[in-house]
């Protein structure tokens, strides 16, 4: 067994484990990360990044199938999107490798688990074992899935959403199980290629983290798009294929049911993982099925942090990243004293989805003063030469002060959009602030300018009601 000593040890090397391990190399930390398996963590490997590949890609397709010059049928090469896919995911891979190697982070390839509040021993692959002591350790242990009346997937015609980004080809017909942001992304990916796709979802309605409207207009979306939605639909069992079909027997309000399809993807629901990592050598323990931290994200074992998905709910890239670098500012003593960051949610798909912030129900219930601009893309020069003219953007203000109080956006490019809202949110920008911002012409962009102008009745691209 070998022995180290480092100043910072992250254990995980996705989205939030990186970026700490970076972090700390650049400020000056002897780093070391330790990953069990590929480096990007879920994100690159299984998530974010080969799901919204293939989104962009199919979606191409589905729009050049249908749209007014194609003459003809065009035939899609699966095996080869699924390459392109794979391809994008390694070519990422390889570049997190190169710049945590080129900021000085040693990587070490293994199961990490503790003996004690510092000490960790690493199982290498190579079957040796590294004892690491270290003055601070970040747990980006990411987060697994958990599927309701003991199902699971068998990886032929039950898929997880793993299996379901690598099929071998394309289904003619698949019911997804869960209408959570995986859930409808995983439809509109395989409706794009012309699978008949059912969405079944336990809750009354798609996608619960929504506001109703933004969640009502989306289900309108995927329903005229000839994709089925059943809300108030569990499913129970599952039986043995027949003739390469499955049967599902779903719970509905009417009853029992019974459906045939090719195949079917479990969504599930996801929990932090801390599988390996016997946390009672570090003095710690579970508190309904979480390690507790505190505003520094730092655990009840002092110089021991968590990150990203190990944190629990919700589960976002983009949060994971903004902890890592805010855990290495703690360690380094540098508070900022600034609020908690906004965290932009966003739903990938034919149609985007992106909101931050406060809705008007929100407002309501806080009794806030508040003002509603709303601007929608049909009136945007950009979005109706791009053939993408669904949706709009809205924009919950303070009636007062005019600071920005929350974003909802529904259309082209909105998961991009959604940073402006973001950007003006965090540093505290005001309605006025927008209002003296000049858009390029013509840009999607521009959807934000008017909604800020639409606060004061003022949008030039829209005729608006003269209350």
């Amino acid at each position: 067994m070998t022995k180290s000593k480092c100043d910072l040890l992250v254990v995980g090397g996705g989205p939030g484990g990186y970026t700490a391990a970076i972090r700390g190399a650049q400020k000056g930390l002897n780093t070391i990360l330790v990953e069990k398996n590929s480096l990007g963590g879920t994100c690159l490997n299984k998530g974010c990044v080969p799901t919204k590949t293939l989104l962009e890609d199919t979606r191409m397709i589905y729009e050049v199938q249908r749209s007014h010059f194609m003459k003809g049928k065009m035939t899609v090469d699966f095996k080869r999107l699924m390459e392109k896919k794979e391809m994008v995911v390694q070519v990422s891979r390889e570049g997190i490798k190169q710049v945590l190697l080129g900021n000085g982070v040693t990587i070490v390839s293994g199961t990490a688990s503790f003996n004690s509040p510092k000490r960790m021993v690493v199982k290498e692959d190579d079957g040796g074992e590294k004892k690491i002591e270290a003055a601070n350790i970040v747990l980006a242990t990411g987060a697994k899935p958990k599927y309701e009346n003991g199902l699971s997937p068998d990886g032929d015609a039950v898929l997880n959403t793993d299996q379901a980004l690598d099929m071998k080809s394309i289904p003619r017909t698949l019911v997804v199980v869960g209408a959570g942001i995986r859930g409808v992304e995983f439809a509109s990916m395989y409706h794009n290629l012309g699978t008949k796709v059912v969405i079944i979802e336990k809750k009354n309605r798609i996608l619960p983290r929504l506001g109703w409207e933004l969640a009502g207009r989306y289900k309108k979306h995927l329903l005229d798009h000839r994709i089925n939605v059943l809300p108030r639909t569990s499913l129970v069992d599952i039986r043995n294929r027949e003739d390469n079909r499955v049967t599902l027997i779903m719970e509905t309000g009417k009853g029992q049911k019974e459906v045939q399809t090719d195949q079917v993807i479990l969504t599930g629901d996801r929990y932090p993982c801390y599988d390996g990592l016997d946390i009672k050598a570090a003095g710690l323990a579970l508190n309904k099925g979480i390690l507790e931290y505190d505003v520094h994200l730092e655990t009840q074992a002092k110089g021991v942090y968590l990150v990203g998905d190990a944190t629990g709910s919700p589960y976002l890239a983009h949060k994971a990243i903004a902890q890592g670098l805010k855990v290495v500012d703690h360690i380094l003593g540098k508070e900022s004293g600034e609020r908690d960051p906004f965290f932009p949610y966003c739903i990938y798909g034919n149609l985007e989805v992106a909101t931050v912030g406060l809705t008007e129900d929100d407002a309501e219930e806080q009794d806030l003063d508040i003002k509603v601009g709303e601007f929608y893309f049909i009136g945007n020069g950009r979005a109706n030469t791009i053939g993408r003219n669904e949706g709009g953007v809205t924009l919950i203000s303070d009636a007062g002060t005019g600071k920005i109080l929350g974003a909802h956006m529904i259309g082209p490019q909105s998961t991009e959009l959604i940073s402006l809202a973001t950007l003006a949110m965090q540093n505290k920008l005001t309605i006025s602030d927008i209002k003296k911002t000049v858009f390029p012409h013509p840009a999607l962009g521009e959807t934000f300018f008017e909604a800020a102008l639409a606060s004061d009745g003022e949008a030039i691209h829209m005729l608006q009601d003269s209350e």
